[in-house]
């Protein structure tokens, strides 16, 4: 019994000593592991995306340049604007594609959220016309005007201050942006679009080739369409008289309405691979892209005050 009771403290005491530095260094050891574990994984894994037509169109373009970058993304199915914020907001998707920004109410749907919007560009189209409408002095036209042209009630462009040469109009395919932003504006609501019993045109080159060998007609098309060479850009005319230009500076003011915006967004401040995404979208390369697919780009920084 004696030697049982004098040996039993000198092995207990190195266990009773030892035990407490080893754990906190097992402890420090998996903390270590797991972090990096999670930054790799974090990096590495494919970036997901989701939202409306005309963004995802964009972002599907990016998809090969951004993996020769090393950065993988998965464009999910074209969706809607709430469809996307509240899949961003559950964590669903790392990055929503809006065409427009998110509401106060949207926001505070997910109070944990920091939501980050960044701009990517434009989808903005013009009323182009034929050569021979714009030489005869069709330059310009109110909303009333073009929804009795496109509802086939101006026979002939003389009754819009031009020749006397039939009036016809190409109509943009529906379900797409451009007949979406046209008939928005005319009736405030797509919806209340009639029916019109013009031919369809699938998209913006298709609408520029049927305007330009078609005197007296006219469709409407992204901006880079109206080449002004073969088919023109029609102004619009506010309420008040004022006549506002198709032009980029006008989209980017707001001044004018046949347009709507492109946003990326993320749930909180990007990092790694989502970062890396935005940072190329608003990179020149990232910009041909957005414009190769028919939206206008972001308007040049403004230089810093001297």
């Amino acid at each position: 019994m004696g030697p049982a009771v004098l040996w039993s403290p000198v092995f207990a005491l190195p266990q009773m000593t030892l035990y407490p530095f080893r754990l906190p260094l097992f402890g420090v050891a998996c903390a270590f592991v797991f972090a990096a574990t999670s930054a790799r994984s974090d990096d590495t894994a494919p970036v997901r995306l989701q939202g409306v037509p005309h963004v995802a169109k964009v972002m599907r373009s990016a998809v090969v340049p951004l993996s020769k970058q090393g950065i993988e993304i998965k464009v999910g199915e074209d969706s809607g604007n709430v469809p996307a914020i509240a899949a961003l907001g559950s964590g669903e998707i790392d990055i929503a594609l809006l065409g427009r920004p998110m509401t106060a109410e949207e926001r505070s749907g997910f109070p944990d959220k920091k939501f980050h919007e960044f701009p990517l560009g434009a989808q903005a189209i013009v009323v182009m016309v034929s050569k021979s409408v714009w030489e005869s002095g069709v330059r310009a036209l109110k909303k009333e005007q073009l929804m009795e042209l496109y509802e086939g009630k101006i026979k002939s462009w003389k009754e819009l201050g031009g020749e006397d040469l039939p009036a016809k109009f190409f109509e943009p395919a529906h379900g797409q942006g451009t007949w979406e932003i046209f008939a928005t504006w005319l009736y405030g609501d797509m919806r209340k679009a009639p029916a019109v019993p013009w031919e369809e045109v699938p998209g913006g080159a298709e609408a520029q080739t049927a305007v330009q060998f078609q005197a007296g007609s006219a469709s409407v098309a992204p901006f880079r369409w109206a080449d002004k060479r073969d088919v023109f850009p029609l102004s619009l005319i506010a309420e008040d008289g004022t006549v506002i230009e198709p032009t980029p500076e006008n989209v980017a003011s707001g001044k004018y309405p046949l347009s709507r915006p492109a946003f990326i967004v993320t749930s909180n401040r990007p990092a790694s691979s989502k970062r890396k995404v935005i940072e190329f979208m608003e990179s020149a390369a990232g910009q041909q892209i957005v414009t190769n697919n028919d939206l206008l780009p972001n308007p040049p920084a403004k230089p810093p005050s001297p």
